[in-house]
């Protein structure tokens, strides 16, 4: 069956068919099942642990009401999916190679751009997206998305200072946004690219880049790392760089955020 997974809903036969597959790889021991509270969700299924699809990547499958036509799907990384419901199981073996990983800082902060950065696990080079594409600004701003391609385009150019090219590395890449276009830009190149949970150097390392940046960018050490931050500190940790960003340069501030455009902005 050909399913046309870039829309937005599914038949049922459709959603039978892309859960038998899913049963398939279980039992082939690729993915595992996930277990939630949630009577919308028909299945949920996540990579195995130390298996050649990382725990990183998942799938949920949610049933509409009666009112609805079909059923709907999350997923990270689509091309994953696909390659289940071809039962592709080799693509999935990697590729002798070295590996370079890529990850984003300052998604989340209120302030500055967005800084992409690449490691080979001995080096970190790193690239900055201006604020600008991130504000309420008919030309360059958030709601025109530029900051995908320019984003794209600056990792492109980072891993140019690697001589990367898809028969010397393997890609792996963390989950996110911002990450997306970059993906499926890699794959047409011919990369191997992996979605995983990027950790240890590349992450610390980019945080302490990206917390470097901000304090030049507007002259204050006011950058928190969300990591060593507890997760019920965050708001206060933001809405507190977000009132810095309004007294002491409000030019800096990533104002094309939905949240700060309706007001959600801690006065």
């Amino acid at each position: 069956m050909q399913i046309n997974l870039s829309k937005r809903v599914f038949s049922r036969g459709e959603t039978d068919f892309i859960q038998a597959k899913l049963a398939h790889a279980f039992e082939k021991g690729l993915i595992v099942r996930k277990t939630e509270n949630n009577s919308s969700l028909k299945v949920s299924y996540c990579g195995a642990e130390e298996g050649i699809i990382t725990p990183k990547w998942n799938i949920k499958i949610y049933r509409y009401n009666s009112k609805k036509e079909g059923h709907s799907l999350a997923c990270i990384d689509m091309h994953i999916l696909e390659k289940l419901l071809e039962e592709d199981y080799e693509s999935f073996v990697l590729p002798n190679l070295p590996v370079l990983r890529i990850d984003d800082a300052g998604w989340g902060f209120p302030l500055c751009g967005v800084m992409v950065g690449v490691s080979d696990e001995k080096n970190v080079l790193s690239a900055v997206v201006p604020v600008e594409y991130f504000r309420d600004d008919p030309e360059v701003g958030i709601q025109t998305r530029r900051y995908l391609v320019k984003y794209t385009e600056l990792a492109l150019q980072v891993l140019a200072q690697f001589k990367a090219a898809p028969n010397t590395h393997r890609i792996e890449i963390c989950t996110g946004h911002i990450n997306q276009m970059l993906r499926e830009n890699l794959r047409n190149i011919g990369y191997d690219v992996r979605v995983v949970e990027i950790k240890g150097m590349l992450q610390n390392r980019l945080e302490e880049l990206f917390k470097e940046y901000v304090a030049e960018d507007i002259g204050a050490n006011i950058y928190y790392d969300p990591k060593a931050v507890d997760k019920s500190e965050i708001p206060k940790k933001y809405y507190e760089c977000l009132k810095y960003g309004k007294k002491h340069c409000s030019d800096k501030i990533k104002n094309g955020w939905e949240s700060i455009k309706n007001g959600n902005n801690g006065q």
